[in-house]
């Protein structure tokens, strides 16, 4: 009998395996398991509840660059230089030039006439006539007492000299002893009383000449106050005839032809062609942005013009400021009274700053929300804007260069965190 080989095989004992191997492929079937679950629901998270049209969207990108933060308003063309022409007097006015009509500087445009302001003049000019008659008279009634003061004085003057001279012959006589002593003395009585009588007369020579200069300086002040009264009635009765205080056109009649004024009220406007100015009305909310010297930019028509505001109105009118803008070069031929015009004030200039185009998604998401495109869905995201142009929106935060974003009405997006755009 043959013996096999069974006496010559070990038997080996296989070893036990450990725990960690026994875990490996029952972990690794979890962890598929739990990445496929992941993908699932990440799937289910990313996918939108809303639908709505691309084709009725607006969209934009947003770019980094400069912004100039402007405001769009409207406004007319005025006369930088449009005087109104009052009434000085009561009474009735007549017009010459009819509006629209070539004026040039002095022509008459009206008149108004005042009869009792015409008949006041003559009386003050009668009164002042008659004072310079009077002065004239009063001085030659002067001079004549002046011309017998001095009469008096020369002939106390020769009474004077006969005095001395019969002291004299007295002096000589008496030494002779050929008169008494009685007449001596009466001839040094004589040239005393001679010598006081010149003295007086001298003096009432000297306050005839005073009299005369101070009644003639009184004269002159009442005349000229006199001339006051009718050169101020004389300038009123010139103020009856209008005429006109620029080169330019008669604008409107604000009182009817013949028809009684009252002093103060409006009769016309004279329109200075020569220069025009813009004037704007601006809300009141940009009112503080408001300041001199901004520039703005005007469009008339086909017409490009250029400016800086000039004056700002201090008070609000039916929730609008005035501002007057200058233009800096502008063909006053092309430009009308009245005529309407577009503004754009350039308030504020903004280097290196993110921007959009503004659209209605500023408003309508308050300037905190809007949506980013990302493929075909548009996500929700939390932005914060800065300064609002006419064409462009300032983004302070929440976005970065070259995303692109929803810029029409959010209304239809209703908050939601994703919208497919089909």
């Amino acid at each position: 009998m043959i013996q096999g080989t069974e006496q010559q095989d070990t038997v080996l004992q296989q070893p036990a395996k450990s725990g960690i191997r026994r875990m490996l492929p029952a972990a690794g079937i979890v962890i598929t398991i739990t990445l496929l679950a992941m993908a699932f629901f990440h799937s289910i998270g990313e996918s939108a509840s809303l639908v709505l049209p691309r084709n009725q969207m607006q969209f934009a990108t947003v770019q980094r660059g400069d912004l100039v933060r402007d405001i769009a308003v409207q406004g007319r063309i005025v006369a930088a230089n449009a005087p109104t022409l009052y009434s000085q007097q009561t009474g009735q006015v007549q017009l010459f030039k009819q509006p629209g009509e070539a004026v040039t500087l002095g022509d008459l445009l009206a008149t108004i006439s005042s009869p009792a302001l015409e008949n006041d003049l003559q009386q003050q000019q009668a009164v002042l006539a008659a004072m310079h008659s009077n002065a004239e008279r009063s001085a030659l009634s002067a001079r004549e007492q002046q011309l017998d003061m001095e009469q008096v004085m020369n002939s106390a003057h020769v009474n004077l000299i006969a005095a001395r001279r019969e002291l004299q012959r007295a002096k000589q006589s008496i030494d002779l002893g050929v008169i008494r002593q009685l007449d001596f003395d009466i001839a040094g009585d004589n040239l005393m009383k001679a010598e006081l009588e010149f003295d007086h007369a001298k003096r009432k020579v000297e306050l005839a000449k005073d009299k005369l200069t101070f009644e003639q300086t009184s004269r002159q002040q009442d005349i000229h106050r006199q001339q006051l009264v009718v050169n101020e009635l004389e300038r009123k009765v010139a103020a009856l005839n209008i005429t006109a205080p620029v080169t330019g056109q008669l604008g409107n009649w604000l009182s009817e032809q013949q028809s009684h004024v009252l002093p103060g009220q409006a009769l016309l406007t004279v329109i200075d062609l020569s220069q025009y100015e813009a004037e704007l009305a601006v809300p009141e909310s940009y009112a503080r942005d408001l300041a001199t010297g901004q520039q703005v930019e005007i469009t008339i028509g086909n017409q490009q013009l250029s400016g800086t505001i000039s004056t700002i109105a201090a008070e609000v009118r039916n929730n609008q400021v005035t501002a007057r803008v200058r233009f800096s070069d502008a063909d006053s031929t092309a430009l009308r009274q009245s005529q309407r015009l577009t503004a754009r004030v350039i308030m504020e200039h903004k280097s290196n700053v993110l921007k959009i185009a503004r659209g209605d998604f500023v408003s309508s998401g308050g300037g905190r929300m809007a949506y980013q495109v990302i493929d075909n869905q548009a996500q929700r995201k939390n932005i914060e804007l800065g300064a609002l142009s006419v064409q462009w929106v300032e983004i302070l935060s929440g976005a970065t260069e070259g995303e692109q974003w929803v810029i029409s009405n959010l209304s239809d997006f209703k908050d939601v965190e994703r919208v497919n755009l089909n």
